[in-house]
């Protein structure tokens, strides 16, 4: 075997020793699920997952709410990005970033309080400094990822800042020890002007001397036009995007038991949408406006097992470049750069009969350089972090507790504490109950602690400045869910309550309300409370058919006005009705968006529900190549249509074609 090394958080990787329950059995369980048809199926065998604590372990041993999207379920339909890929997870939302743009919420939680990582390291939040801004969610094609796993709760007691929310955890797919290669290819047009897509990706791995070097490579590319706005063509109603992503993995095993991997990934990523300036209409200029993003992380990674530890370490660095460009002389936003440099180590033992231990430490140097911090066009910060975990095993194979906390000390604010615990129980060969407490906190961003910070917001109706006085953003989350296998069926429901403190916002301090002279800064000021239900099941249905859906309730309420939190939706539902015979596949899906608030001049309006209907087929042709077709919102819903109150689109009736190729 080109790699042996029991200890990684990727997919593909040889498990750690998980609580007595025994190496080889867990080598069995990686083996069968990282196959299709396995993983498809939870029912068969659980499915292997890491984020929830660092290192691998079956999904109904997870201490927190989780769903996997495997490979089979990010082909059979036209996947973008991760915003495609999880969008129809239980417990997700979308909310507008403007600019056209989308983000992912996560139980109601704003985007800035979900932690992007891939394979377990931090994609820089570009959303923290770039306004707008979505860059995060489409730089790992889909061609590269094994799956996705998402973490729903606050999970800073192992990540940190951002993690008070949630995790989404891109895991790419493996160095092998025998050359395998993959492509795909897609296109699509929907009905009405613009909108085309064409997507193109390449996969290949395998060993260049075998049993001690091997090798990953990726590349993508993306197009897709822009999409004009129906009432006014002249503006876009989806921004275009070029995107051409690539990447490459070393894989070096010096001796068995250890190994180091070398990586590289980069992606360039241009944005353009037709726009108009604020103001009157005599003076308001139609302009086209363009972000170009450059995006590129250097890592290297050292796996190790001991005779009675095992050590992952790690150094790696990640930068995000934006520029902006407009035409008709319209002033551009400045350029800005996001670095940042993250060493981190992890050390897991077994501590007697019935402790399973992680301990580790992070350092971690944020420095963005952008034209809005006015006096030296830089800032910088410093977070060294100490972390620990215990997974203790209460009763053989039915109880298990775990147990954990971290210490971030921030070069601003000071230190933050974030504890965790989560209760296990197999109460039966078909029932598991768990439930847990966690704290989680999301530290305020360079630009929002900076004096030097000022730009102007609101289409230039206000000054916005930093305040060095903020202190970080606070959550504590209490949840309580059960799993049952019941046959041909599971079903799953949790429910949550999260108390959000501290939160930051804009507050006029000087001059309010006269248009080009009122000022604002940034203050902890907002509370919430946000209480929800996440229910889940699938069946195995006769002649091949499959049906699974899930439903999320959510309560979300300002603790202070005790109104009811805008762009949150009470009720999401999605369902999924699937079939394979033989060569053949097809599924249909659907999803329906409840009605929500916005906020528009100090008023709360209700935003009208929606439904989206999809459907796809595939047949394989041999075990080498399948083609796929189908069409994407069957009923062409258009948001704008239906309220003046959306502030972004979904994409109308879209017909695609593509195939996937293995050899």
């Amino acid at each position: 075997m080109l790699y042996s090394c029991t200890l990684s958080p990727t997919a593909g990787d040889p498990p750690m020793p998980r609580y007595r329950h025994g190496q080889r059995a867990a080598l069995a369980a990686v083996a069968l699920a990282l196959s299709p048809a396995a993983a498809a199926d939870s029912r068969v065998i659980d499915e292997i997952v890491v984020t929830a604590t660092a290192s691998e372990q079956r999904l109904r041993d997870a201490p927190a709410a989780m769903s996997v999207i495997n490979r089979e379920q990010l082909i059979e339909r036209p996947v973008r990005d991760v915003l495609d890929a999880v969008r129809e997870v239980p417990g997700i939302t979308l909310t507008s970033a403007a600019f056209t743009r989308k983000r992912i919420n996560i139980r109601g939680m704003d985007n800035t309080h979900s932690l992007f990582l891939v394979d377990g390291r931090r994609v820089n939040a570009s959303a923290d400094v770039i306004a707008h801004s979505d860059f995060e969610l489409g730089w790992i094609p889909t061609e590269a990822i094994e799956r996705i796993e998402v973490v729903r709760g606050p999970m800073s007691s192992l990540y940190g800042s951002e993690a008070l929310g949630g995790v989404i955890n891109i895991i790419t797919r493996p160095v092998t020890d025998q050359w395998s290669a993959s492509a795909s290819a897609s296109w699509g047009d929907p009905s009405g002007p613009g909108g085309r897509d064409l997507q193109a990706g390449l996969y290949a791995a395998g060993p260049v001397l075998p049993e001690r070097l091997g090798v990953r490579v990726f590349i993508n590319r993306d197009d897709r036009a822009e999409t004009p706005d129906r009432a006014d063509p002249a503006l876009s109603a989806i921004e275009g995007r070029r995107a051409t992503s690539g990447g490459a993995t070393l894989s070096w095993t010096p001796a068995d038991q250890h190994r180091i991997d070398f990586s590289l990934q980069r992606a360039e990523d241009t944005r353009e949408r037709n726009t108009r300036t604020p103001g009157p209409p005599q003076s308001a200029v139609d302009h086209l406006f363009r972000d170009d993003i450059t995006r590129q992380q250097l890592d290297i990674h050292y796996l190790g097992d001991f005779t009675r530890f095992s050590v992952e370490a790690g150094a790696y660095r990640s930068r995000l470049d934006r520029k902006n460009r407009r035409s008709q002389g319209i002033a551009p936003t400045a350029p800005s750069r996001l670095t940042d440099d993250i060493a981190e180590t992890r050390v897991r033992f077994e501590a007697g009969q019935r402790h399973f231990i992680t301990v580790g430490g992070e350092f971690r140097r944020e420095q963005l350089d952008d034209g809005s911090f006015v006096q030296t066009g830089t800032e910088q910060v410093e977070t060294r972090s100490l972390f620990a975990q215990d997974t203790i095993e209460l009763a053989p194979e039915r109880l298990l507790l775990t147990l954990g906390a971290r210490l971030d000390d921030h070069q601003r604010f000071g230190s933050e504490v974030s504890p965790r615990a989560y209760l296990i129980w197999h109460a039966t060969e078909t029932l598991t109950l768990r439930g847990g407490y966690g704290q989680g906190f999301k530290a305020p961003t360079l630009k929002q602690l900076s004096t030097q910070f000022s730009t102007f917001g609101g289409g230039g109706r206000f000054e916005i400045t930093g305040n060095p006085d903020l202190q970080p953003e606070t959550s504590k989350s209490l949840e309580f869910g059960a799993l049952a296998g019941l046959g041909a069926m599971t079903l799953e429901a949790t429910v949550f309550q999260n108390t959000l403190r501290d939160l930051v916002q804009t507050a006029c301090f000087e001059n309010c309300g006269v248009f080009r002279q009122e000022r604002r800064t940034y203050v902890n000021v907002a509370e919430a409370r946000i209480r929800g239900l996440e229910t889940g099941a699938t069946v195995s249905l006769p002649l091949g058919f499959e049906f699974g859906g899930n439903y999320t309730y959510l309560d979300a309420r300002d603790r202070e006005l005790e109104t009811r939190l805008a762009e949150r939706p009470r009720h999401t539902l999605t369902s999924r009705l699937g079939w394979q015979n033989g060569a053949w596949s097809a599924h249909t899906r659907a999803q329906r968006i409840g009605s929500q608030l916005r906020n528009v001049q100090g008023q709360a309006l209700k935003k009208p529900h929606y439904t989206l209907w999809h459907a796809g087929a595939a047949f394989a042709l041999n075990e080498q190549v399948t083609l796929r077709a189908g069409v994407e919102n069957i009923t062409n819903e258009r948001l704008a249509e239906r309220s003046a109150l959306f502030d972004f689109e979904e994409r109308g009736r879209f017909v695609y074609v593509g195939t996937n190729v293995s050899f």
